[in-house]
């Protein structure tokens, strides 16, 4: 017999959301996950605004992914545009874009640590050892992007302010000090996360699904530009049931007519030929080692460029409002992109934002299925999602 179970306020993960489950006996035999927090309305606010405001607006869609926005949307502006960005700032928006992948997947780690050590003196060594590198992480947004939450320097046509030789000297070797901390709080992580496993006797490939991956770039964006025509969005009334249809806040996107996969897995598996085992422990394994591997690229980004030059092309972004431009950056959590329209005054005609939360709705919904019941709170957390971003 099959049971419904509708859950609410899905514990450590940012935002408020739900799971609706079809469950026969213990097993999950249909999950859905959902946001239930309120939509803002950043699309329809945007309309009417100066374009060179896109960046500090979409910025406040959220406080943990907000230079990926300000990222994606001066993109989209330029590329409605036609405005050239010099080639250091965009170096600089791909540093900013990394630390706030290691800022951001640390605090994942961080949230998750509660399920992993079931002994909290363990526990808080981690964190701390964690916001060790998170305190790093937060001076380099400070120093580059002008504030460690929402940076005022991501503007349309490049970066607002140099970054002098000496501060990027002194980020440098900061970055070497902080590298040992990363590697041990990593292989701590993955020690507790492989005796989880053990103490709840779970399969290595637990949360398994079969879809195929979506992601432009390993670290920054690709030259592809995923068309705004390739995408389909299901409303929530289509999918819930009952009160939920009201409820749900979130739209469910399809690429291709297909559910997909963004995020640490997809970069790996479509830039690296990585073959995937499936399963949601191998989503916290590469999520930490992207953690690694961009702070090697930070690094080696900075010691290769400076940044004393104009870094900010100030040309007034102007566009006949029917141009669409497209704004893409590999987030935290997947591929963020954001989709403009600027009409011959300056002013956004059309706005449209889609995210990675949003697109993995339906992996977290097919990765439940087979699994009990009782652990489907697990396979949420593993795709740490922004539900707050996925209802802008």
């Amino acid at each position: 017999m099959i049971k419904k179970v509708k859950l609410e306020g899905i514990p450590l993960t940012e935002g408020h959301s739900g799971l609706y489950l079809e469950v026969e006996g213990k097993t999950i035999k249909k999950g859905l996950y959902f946001a239930l927090v309120p939509v803002r309305g950043f699309e329809t606010l945007l309309l009417g605004k100066e374009a060179t405001s896109a960046p500090t607006i979409t910025s406040r869609i959220c406080g943990l992914c907000q230079i990926t926005h300000s990222i994606a949307s001066a993109k989209a502006i330029e590329d409605a545009c036609n405005i050239e960005v010099p080639k250091e700032a965009e170096v600089l928006r791909e540093v900013l874009g990394l630390t706030v992948r290691i800022y951001n997947n640390l605090l994942h780690q961080i949230t998750v640590s509660e399920d992993l050590f079931p002994n909290k003196k363990e526990q808080l060594s981690f964190i701390r050892q964690v916001q060790k590198v998170r305190k790093f992480t937060g001076g380099v947004l400070e120093s580059i992007g002008g504030e460690i939450i929402h940076s005022p320097n991501v503007v349309i046509g490049g970066i607002r302010e140099t970054l002098p030789e000496a501060v990027k000297e002194g980020i440098l070797r900061e970055a070497e000090e902080v590298k040992g901390e990363l590697l041990d709080s990593f292989k701590t992580f993955k020690e507790a996360l492989n005796s989880l496993w053990k103490r709840l006797g779970l399969r290595e490939d637990f949360g398994s699904h079969s879809l195929k991956f979506f992601a432009t770039d390993k670290f920054y964006c690709g030259e592809e530009k995923p068309s705004l025509k390739d995408f389909k969005f299901i409303p929530p009334q289509k999918l819930l049931t009952e009160d939920l249809k009201s409820r749900a806040s979130n739209l469910f996107p399809l690429y291709k007519g297909e559910e997909v996969e963004t995020g640490p897995r997809a970069r790996k598996a479509l830039f690296e030929n990585y073959k995937p085992k499936g399963g949601v422990k191998e989503l916290h394994i590469l999520r930490g080692e992207e953690n690694i591997e961009a702070l090697n690229r930070i690094i080696e980004l900075l010691e290769k460029n400076t940044f004393e030059g104009e870094l900010w092309n100030r040309e007034k972004p102007t566009s006949d409002g029917e141009k669409l431009g497209i704004g893409v950056h590999e987030a935290p959590r997947g591929t963020n992109l954001h989709y403009a329209k600027v009409d011959k005054l300056g002013k956004i005609a059309y706005y449209k934002i889609v995210v990675p939360t949003e697109i993995n709705f339906f992996a977290v919904g097919r990765a439940l299925e087979g699994e009990e019941a009782e652990l489907s709170e697990l396979i949420v957390r593993a795709y740490d999602p922004c539900i707050v971003c996925s209802a802008h």
